[in-house]
């Protein structure tokens, strides 16, 4: 598979595997060399967020982060995001629904009811809007193969919904390998993680719960091509 980038002909598959062979944080440079002002960051500002941050940070890489706020995130979750920025020192960009469009779905409880739509207001659109408004030619996730089926699908180069190109620098990592590296470099958690939340995503959408199982969806749309959400793995 080839796709173009700044007319260019891209040889997809040659570029993973050559990406295969590189650790995290050459994946993550040589993203940085390759696409320049267009790269960002993608971060939930979840449980395994400062992984990525902590990788931008120490390798001094100038990348903003883009940050999707719903208007339904924890506290906890905003004042985590507020605590990675002064840790790690990212510009960071948020993105998400009007202040009119939160009030109509408070008054509809849309997530009871059309959990995709729903999520495309919260989540696919206000990304969609900032890959456009910012111009992004490709982005940083940290998403792995082994948090979800969907997932373990997924190259370290792929190509979003959008056109823009997904960047997967730690799609090999274990969660082993995650709680080890946590460990030995005492990166913060999310505060709800000590409350047995292993993924957070919104107030009104997640509760305590091992891996991904407290999720209303496993996946909310944002790493599946079609944008579809998936309810179990």
């Amino acid at each position: 598979m080839k796709f173009h980038r700044a007319n260019q002909v891209i040889d997809k598959k040659k570029l993973n595997a050559q990406l295969s062979m590189l650790s995290a944080s050459q994946r993550i440079a040589w993203a940085a060399d390759y696409f320049k002002d267009g790269l960002f960051a993608l971060t939930s500002a979840g449980v395994d967020s400062a992984l990525m941050l902590e990788h931008l940070s120490k390798d001094s890489h100038d990348i903003s982060v883009i940050h999707i706020n719903t208007g339904f995130l924890h506290k906890e979750t905003l004042a985590f995001r507020e605590s990675l920025q002064n840790k790690y020192g990212f510009r960071l960009l948020e993105f998400g629904p009007s202040q009119e469009q939160i009030n109509e779905l408070k008054k509809t409880k849309l997530w009871e009811t059309d959990l995709q739509k729903y999520s495309k207001i919260t989540k696919l659109d206000p990304l969609s809007k900032a890959i456009k408004e910012l111009e992004v030619s490709a982005l940083l996730t940290a998403v792995r193969s082994d948090q979800t089926k969907n997932r373990a699908k997924l190259n370290y180069l792929d190509v979003g919904n959008n056109g823009e190109i997904r960047v997967h620098p730690f799609l090999d990592w274990t969660k082993p390998q995650v709680e080890a590296y946590f460990d030995e470099n005492n990166l913060p958690r999310h505060p709800l993680y000590d409350k047995g939340f292993e993924s957070v995503a919104d107030e009104i959408t997640t509760t305590a719960g091992r891996n991904r199982s407290g999720r209303a969806a496993i996946e909310c749309g944002l790493h599946v091509q079609n944008g579809r959400l998936v309810r179990q793995n």
